[in-house]
């Protein structure tokens, strides 16, 4: 007599997602244009700055650092005095919401544990949640500021696991960085690498999960 295939939906328990990219898209060049005028420097140098591992802001800003410090090292860089409170202010006007996402997660919730895992500081962490009303999609929530580590370091997703009491082959991780999807699958974790809408569904349904 033979064995009746396992369906894959049935082992999937949780599925977590990146913030950033996913739920909500960004462009830092909204805020850049803008901190350009105000401070008179090259909105390249501005971007780069915001965008790059080489000059440390975004290490400082994803592991909680105080804005005195993230925004000091963009002083260093550019040799200017830069106005912290508006520049955080600006800091948020990047995003936007990712609509079809979060309806597909409010139908998602019904079957699977939802988890978010975001290299976020606090001041992206608090505005998101605020204007998008985050808290009741996640059953779990991750943030680099606060445990001080980031995506891809296995740590965060570790954490994650445990919070949401499912297993790494229970759980599938979406993201729009392939390293930070790599990390995740290093654990055993499903991954997948998010594109776009489109795409995203059908990875799921790869995974026998058909949003209803």
């Amino acid at each position: 007599m033979k064995r009746a295939k396992k369906n894959k939906k049935s082992k999937i328990k949780a599925i977590i997602f990146d913030s950033g990219g996913v739920i909500v898209f960004y462009d830092h060049m909204i805020a850049v244009r803008k901190m350009s005028k105000i401070i008179h420097a090259p909105a390249k140098k501005i971007f780069d700055i915001l965008n790059g591992e080489k000059t440390n802001f975004s290490r400082l800003y994803d592991l909680g650092s105080r804005r005195e410090v993230y925004w000091g090292a963009m002083e260093k860089e550019l040799h200017v005095k830069i106005p912290y409170g508006k520049f955080d202010k600006l800091w948020c006007t990047i995003f936007w919401q990712n609509k079809k996402i979060f309806s597909l997660i409010k139908k998602l919730k019904k079957n699977y544990k939802i988890g978010l895992i975001s290299n976020m500081g606090s001041l992206h962490h608090k505005y998101l949640f605020k204007k998008y009303h985050l808290n009741d999609l996640f059953d779990a929530k991750t943030f680099s500021y606060k445990v001080k580590i980031r995506k891809p370091d296995s740590k965060i997703f570790r954490i994650t696991l445990k919070k949401l009491k499912v297993k790494p082959e229970e759980t599938v991780f979406v993201d729009d960085i392939s390293k930070n999807v790599n990390g995740a699958r290093r654990l055993g974790i499903h991954g997948i690498h998010f594109k776009n809408n489109k795409q995203f569904l059908k990875e799921l349904e790869k995974l026998g999960i058909k949003p209803k």
